[in-house]
């Protein structure tokens, strides 16, 4: 499990896809934002309340 306080941004390319994790800007709501692109366009974004939470939703 990862300790979520130190994460400070996520950017990795994996098969071609730009995978960017990175903690919520909205300190109420907490939790990361995480989106996949490729070659510039987004193909899924969305808000979770872990690092471990976006790490599978991205790999899925």
């Amino acid at each position: 499990m990862f300790d979520d306080s130190y994460i400070q941004v996520i950017e990795e390319t994996i098969n071609g896809f730009d995978i960017y994790i990175e903690p919520n800007p909205d300190q109420y709501r907490g939790g990361f934002v995480w989106s996949v692109s490729k070659e510039g366009a987004e193909l899924d974004s969305g808000v979770v309340f872990s690092i471990n939470d976006a790490k599978k939703l991205v790999n899925s």
